[in-house]
């Protein structure tokens, strides 16, 4: 419904631009209010957020390009902070961090509470605290959007632009825009425990492929505590009588010892294994030529 609004205001703000409105099986006439307003329109069969973005990214080949929500929530002045931002400091990906006036009435409840959690986890699984981990207004230049893998399809989007940003050394920066309530007549599409619970698998999933060796290591760390904890009695009972009568937990500590031992070489071959494409990615990024 917001999404005729949507492409006026930054036609105001931008007017050189190029818009772009991908509808992937809205029910709301996306398309006819789009191009009845100039925009340009891909129409993608596939639903998901995601599977739009990829849509997007295969359709443009813009040097620069500015990913916004349809539903009226970022103000196009915000575009213009984002492009102002790049001008004065060009990056790989620019994130439009969101300031409400009233956060209380923008956001949900869980959804401040589940934003400071994922922040956190990604903080300690990657180094790295995004201001705002979940935005859609980004910028991303056609180094990053024609390079960047990604795998889900869902909202797990902004997390995943975040995580193969990091991770294969994209240059980042964050701008601080305004953030409002969305247009009359459209709703959020996201689902506060159903995706929650898909973005946490997501941080699950990439914690054990970008980050294999800690990964691998608490595992390991955990078997071997297990393992300690299981052989303390059959080691004292050896100790003190030259006999080891409890021959199952024996056998447990065992089997938990080498459980540990097999899963941090586990961690470490994959970590060995992550160096190498990483190193052949920055190889072939340093070839691209847009």
């Amino acid at each position: 419904m917001a999404i005729a609004g949507v492409v006026r205001d930054l036609r105001r703000v931008i007017p050189e631009a190029t818009i772009v409105v991908v509808d992937n099986g809205s029910g709301d006439a996306t398309a006819e209010r789009a191009l009845s307003v100039g925009a340009e329109v891909i129409v993608e069969a596939r639903r998901g957020k995601a599977h739009a973005v990829l849509a997007g990214f295969a359709h443009i080949e813009a040097d620069l390009i500015v990913m916004i929500d349809g539903d009226g929530s970022y103000p196009a002045e915000g575009v213009a902070q984002l492009l102002d931002a790049y001008a004065a400091n060009p990056c790989d990906m620019i994130t439009g961090v969101r300031k409400a006036s009233d956060p209380r009435t923008a956001y949900r409840p869980l959804h401040r509470f589940g934003s400071a959690v994922f922040a956190l986890v990604f903080r300690l699984v990657f180094n790295h605290e995004p201001r705002d981990l979940f935005s859609g207004l980004r910028v991303f230049t056609k180094r990053f959007y024609k390079n960047v893998p990604i795998l889900f399809r869902g909202f797990e989007l902004e997390t995943e632009l975040t995580v193969q940003a990091i991770d294969k050394r994209f240059s980042v920066s964050e701008v601080d825009v305004s953030f409002g309530q969305r247009a009359p007549g459209s709703s959020s599409k996201l689902r506060t425990v159903s995706d929650g619970l898909r973005i946490l698998r997501l941080l699950f999933v990439l914690f054990r492929d970008y980050r294999p060796l800690v990964f691998f290591g608490v595992l390991a760390s955990l078997f071997f505590v297990a393992g300690l904890l299981a052989g303390l009695l059959p080691i004292y009972e050896y100790v003190t009588t030259r006999m080891v009568g409890r021959f199952p937990l024996a056998i447990l500590a065992a089997a938990l010892m080498n459980l540990s031992l097999f899963t941090l070489l586990t961690g470490v071959m994959l970590e060995s294994s992550l160096r190498h494409r990483r190193e052949s990615y920055q190889i072939a990024l340093r070839n691209y030529r847009p």
